[in-house]
């Protein structure tokens, strides 16, 4: 096909649709073009960045026409920051277009035709709904246009630039993150400006501040701050905690994570405790959960308790039942489901979240879960021994990182062999590929498939889909 458009040509658009990953979408002669920050019904001058075979892209220089959906966005980062993308949607519109997404993913990219993906489950909460947020120290800060003129060049605190891993956008809140998050920003801010630590310079690996994470507990309204630095100085850091415990009230952990790697990552070889505890305490349903800072935690606390009964409904685990859960993290599923079912295992790659689980465990009095550390891609192959010894499951629970299932998994799932499968992805285009292997292959029904909205005004969706063996 002919590409009817040019790299850096100007063209007027209408968007007409939104794309699965958040983009608008128009159209010139059926050749699909994805646009950035585009909003169905608008008309717009549009700038094309990309012209490939099949598709391109382009960014909006001017919007010609509002569209009728379009509302204003709470939030002044919006157009800015890459996080938030759905904010111009009313809440409505953004569940609409999120369900035909996920319905569009199961009968075109899986080949599910005929099958129709339930109604998605919406928040409650859609402003302050994250119990965790990671803030970015960088040098370079993202200046657009004269947006925040007055603020310094080379320090920034906030969320990286969309597509820049090294200059962050500098926030002074975020409507999605905890409450309590402008008043910290401001401290550490406001403390590292005027004793002059540095941010940190994701090129030439140099300067002190990395990042500022904050978890709360929403059930218990504990609030951990964990600021990673690239050295092992935490006495630069306990005046920032002592002004931190003396002025927010509920905080009851302040912890410092060394991170000397070259990677954004914010888990680090050495961790020093300022105040507190070092680990804070939430709930789900009934259980109690233990939560460190290197610990997973599903991030909205509220829609995890919907998600978690919806995957327990699912399962609907008998007493002489036997669930595994892969990717089991902290054991928060594992655990939801042990009181339905005769035994559950657990297995993470992840030895901190295995201990985790294991305390969570004995936290909460839970006697028939065991979980163990491996490799899921191959611990089939390397540790024989250990899956001999386990009984074989009668359910599966697959929660997987974004990328899905390895293949050698999937084969291995196969060979397992279990009586249900309940699939958790937040990634539905690798799910529905997984999926059609374990429909095609292993002689599975598809029974239902049910998005859940975890994550408001952003294009990522959690669906939870149900299979069970042929008979």
């Amino acid at each position: 096909m002919e590409r009817p458009v040019k790299k850096k040509q100007e063209i007027d658009l209408i968007i007409e649709d939104l794309g699965f990953r958040g983009k608008g979408i128009a159209k010139v002669d059926d050749y699909l073009i994805f646009v950035k920050n585009g909003v169905p019904g608008q008309k717009v001058k549009a700038l094309i960045k990309k012209a490939k075979s099949s598709f391109g892209e382009a960014i909006i220089l001017e919007v010609l026409e509002k569209s009728k959906k379009e509302i204003d966005a709470k939030c002044s980062y919006s157009p800015y920051c890459g996080g938030c993308k759905h904010q111009k949607l009313s809440y409505k519109e953004q569940l609409f277009y999120l369900h035909k997404q996920v319905q569009d993913l199961y009968q075109r990219l899986g080949s599910f035709k005929n099958f129709e993906v339930a109604e998605i489950i919406g928040a409650d909460i859609i402003f302050n709904y994250r119990n965790k947020m990671e803030f970015s120290f960088s040098n370079h800060r993202w200046l657009t246009d004269d947006f925040e003129k007055e603020k310094p060049i080379d320090f920034a605190l906030g969320l990286r630039a969309p597509g820049n891993f090294w200059k962050s956008i500098d926030l002074d809140d975020c409507l999605i993150a905890p409450k309590e998050s402008g008043d910290i920003m401001k401290i550490v801010r406001n403390y590292a400006l005027a004793n002059n630590l540095t941010p940190y310079d994701q090129k030439k690996h140099t300067g002190f501040l990395r990042h500022l994470v904050i978890r709360k507990g929403e059930n218990t309204n504990q609030v951990m701050v964990n600021i990673v630095t690239s050295k092992n100085k935490p006495e630069l850091l306990q005046p920032i905690a002592d002004i931190l415990s003396q002025n927010i009230d509920n905080i009851k952990s302040i912890v410092n994570t060394v991170a000397t790697n070259y990677s954004g990552t914010t888990i680090g070889d050495i961790q020093n405790s300022l105040y507190g505890k070092n680990y804070i305490e939430d709930k789900l349903g009934k259980l109690n959960y233990r939560i460190s800072p290197a610990s997973f935690f599903q991030t909205n606390t509220k829609m995890a308790e919907k998600l978690y009964d919806l995957i327990r409904k699912t399962a609907n685990p008998q007493k002489d039942d036997v669930v595994w859960d892969l990717y089991c993290g902290t054991g928060s599923i594992a655990l939801y489901l042990a009181s339905a079912a005769k035994e559950v295992i657990g297995i993470e790659i992840v030895p901190d979240a295995i201990e985790n689980a294991k305390q969570n465990a004995q936290n909460n009095g839970i006697t028939n879960v065991r979980f163990f550390n491996g490799n899921l891609d191959k611990i089939f192959r390397q540790q024989p021994e250990l899956l001999d010894s386990l009984p074989r499951p009668d359910i599966l629970i697959i929660d997987p990182p974004r990328a899905g299932m390895h293949p050698k998994l999937l084969n291995n799932i196969l060979q397992l062999n279990p009586s249900k499968i309940v699939y958790v992805s937040c990634n539905p285009s690798t799910q529905v590929r997984d999926l059609r292997i374990l429909v095609d292959e292993g002689g599975y029904n598809l029974d239902s498939a049910q998005p859940v909205d975890m994550f408001p005004h952003t294009p990522h969706i959690e669906v939870v889909t149900g299979l069970s063996k042929k008979v």
